[in-house]
């Protein structure tokens, strides 16, 4: 997606605000790149540990453990496993603090085969760029900001900063972690200055456009028979497979601003029997709130009507649905006039690339819904395969990444 140009403005303040820090910022990019490859190889060691979904522990103690080694005096794991690390500011302690999130979780199950390996520049493993690349970014920023009392040449902030490494980012995770979190800090009376969650590799993205979501689980019941001794009943995966072809056929209005896709289908019991029980699963996707509540009237009607329809030619009228809903996600955005996405434009132009305006569902969601401003940005380098066993990285200028995240994390903690 091409970025609207913010405001010159906008843009000009961003622009002069980093070049008045390029003297603080020019030793931290230095320290990135000489420290690229121990980056990498923090990468790997992540990748090749798993963290499902709800299975995050392992890792989560890595991250801890790293956070303490380098001399972090407040690091804890919260209720839900979420691993933070706070780098005390310059100001009162009141201070805001500028929250810099990157996910533990995958989306590999604990049985999946973490095998690294190397064809040519990639490095090919499951998670190695969703998301050990983003985890060993912020690591690495950590390390190279310094701490304060601890290392003499650590860059003065004035807000705190925290480092939160999230579980529950991924599918019904629900963003479970970032939730906790600014829950955690709500209850404080604490408000974050502002957010930046890093994902994944690249150096370009933007996500300013927090794409929300609802995953359904459509669950249907019938009586089930005999498939010929009882032929008329209500069939509950002939009425799942007319629920599916609406749900595919969904009006033209909701094109473009919403995605609606079953992802799973299932049920019956025998070749030769009239199903008892049939189900789907949807996932619904939006760039607004609105277009997910319409979006749910309308998966309920067309649920309601798929059941009216088998019941209407059924000899008993006994087909009935539940309609769950696994999971949602708040959808939000920031224009290109706000300050962090003008800041971010001007760090990527900055380090000689081309900023990207992206939509995207992420740890940032969160943040972004309880008007917090928040952005989501890559930790450099180069990645594909996302998801798959297959997935890989090339370490591509991957320290040119991670200085644009220095630069916007320090213009916000100044």
């Amino acid at each position: 997606m091409p970025f609207r140009r913010p405001t010159p403005s906008a843009l000009g303040r961003a622009e002069s605000q980093l070049h008045a820090l390029h003297p603080v910022i020019a030793p931290r990019t230095a320290l990135l790149q000489s420290r690229d490859r121990a980056t990498v190889e923090s990468q790997e060691r992540l990748a090749q540990l798993a963290a499902p979904t709800g299975g995050e522990t392992r890792r989560a103690s890595l991250v801890a453990d790293a956070f303490r080694l380098r001399g972090f005096a407040k690091v804890h794991t919260d209720a839900v496993g979420n691993v933070i690390a706070r780098r005390p500011g310059s100001a009162a302690l009141a201070a805001a603090p500028v929250v810099c999130m990157a996910h533990l979780d995958t989306v590999f199950g604990m049985d999946t085969p973490l095998l690294l390996r190397r064809e040519g520049a990639r490095i090919v493993c499951p998670g190695i760029g969703d998301n050990a690349r983003g985890l060993a970014g912020m690591l690495a920023l950590a390390d190279a900001f310094g701490v304060p009392g601890l290392d003499g040449d650590a860059i003065e902030l004035a807000h705190p900063i925290e480092f939160v490494a999230t579980v529950g980012e991924e599918g019904l995770g629900n963003l479970l972690g970032a939730r906790a979190y600014f829950d955690a800090l709500a209850t404080d009376g604490t408000a974050a200055h502002a957010v930046v969650a890093i994902d994944g590799p690249g150096d370009e993205r933007i996500v300013h456009h927090a794409l929300g979501s609802r995953r359904y689980r459509v669950t249907l019941h019938g009586p089930g028979g005999h498939s010929w001794a009882d032929f008329g009943r209500p069939n509950a995966i002939h009425a799942a497979g007319r629920a599916t072809h609406w749900l595919a056929s969904m009006p033209s209005e909701f094109r473009g601003r919403l995605a609606v896709s079953v992802g799973r289908i299932g049920g019956g019991e025998s070749l030769t029997a009239i199903p008892t029980r049939a189900w789907l699963d949807v996932d619904v996707r939006a760039t607004d709130d609105g277009a997910l509540t319409r979006a749910d009237r309308q998966l309920r009607e067309i649920v309601r009507r798929a059941v009216h329809e088998e019941n209407r030619n059924a000899t008993e009228a006994s087909l009935r649905a539940d309609v769950v809903l696994l999971g949602e996600r708040p959808a939000g955005e920031l224009s290109a006039d706000h300050p962090i996405v003008a800041l971010a434009m001007a760090a990527t132009h900055s380090t000689g690339r081309d900023p990207v305006s992206a939509v995207a569902s992420t740890d940032a969601n969160i943040p972004l819904s309880r008007g917090i401003p928040a952005i989501t940005i890559g930790a450099g380098g180069r990645g594909g395969g996302a998801h798959t066993s297959d997935e890989w990285y090339e370490n591509v200028d991957g320290a040119r990444g991670l200085s644009r995240a220095a630069a916007i994390l320090i213009a916000l903690a100044r």
